[in-house]
């Protein structure tokens, strides 16, 4: 279970107890994030991974990541559409495309392939495919990728029409001389790929529920919305 057992950093509490005095923050928010907080996260992508992401168009807030993961499903996924889920990986994956009415599709996360889907090996052809999930640096496994595994996924995504949901909770918890990429940093992903991240693995912040998603606008993404 992904829940970090360290106190988060003193400043980050002294801003949250600075803003809890001031009135304009016990009222309803913008449904769309605080423009700040949204320029944060997209000059966040720009020093970290080298990725201009709009952040009006490109940058939604979550309240925690999990809002977003679940939720995507309902906004992409019809009855019989199938979505490419890791197994093992994390369950709101499979459950929030059973819920929306979708079916999961397993794909076998294996010590031979360095615990990496075959994505070669699928059978894109036979199925109502929708949605590609991946989680790297990945929980449960630990399991790690470069940007030419991401490179693939995107590339095989564009080719079957699916939508790629990076799930990159972890990019910021890596050993050694280990940098973990983007999803984003592959070309040919603002077409086709979504990253969700969170402050809860990388300050601590779980109880907080913080989080977003950010990548390929909404119009340019195969929707029923």
């Amino acid at each position: 279970m992904g829940d970090p057992d360290l106190p988060t950093p003193p400043h980050v509490v002294e801003a949250l107890a600075s803003a809890a005095s001031d009135p304009g923050t016990h009222r309803y928010p913008s449904y769309t994030g605080l423009p700040a907080f949204r320029e944060s996260i997209a000059g966040w992508y720009e020093r970290r991974f080298g990725v201009r992401l709009d952040p009006d168009d490109d940058v939604q807030p979550l309240v925690g990541s999990k809002e977003g993961i679940f939720h995507l499903p309902y906004a992409f996924i019809d009855p019989g559409d199938i979505a490419l889920i890791p197994d093992p990986g994390y369950p709101v994956y499979e459950t929030g495309t059973i819920l929306a009415g979708g079916e999961a599709v397993l794909m076998p996360l294996l010590e031979t392939n360095d615990f990496k889907p075959d994505l070669e090996g699928l059978d894109a052809a036979s199925w109502n495919g929708l949605a590609l999930w991946l989680n790297y640096p990945s929980n449960p496994t630990a399991a790690v990728c470069d940007l030419s595994f991401l490179q693939e996924a995107v590339d095989f995504c564009k080719r079957n029409d699916l939508l790629l949901a990076h799930d990159a909770a972890y990019t910021e918890i890596t050993y050694d001389d280990y940098v973990a990429p983007s999803v984003l940093q592959a070309e040919g992903a603002m077409d086709c790929a979504v990253e969700f991240h969170s402050l809860s693995k990388t300050y601590n912040m779980t109880g907080w529920r913080i989080g977003w998603v950010g990548g390929a606008p909404v119009r340019s993404r195969r929707s029923s919305v």
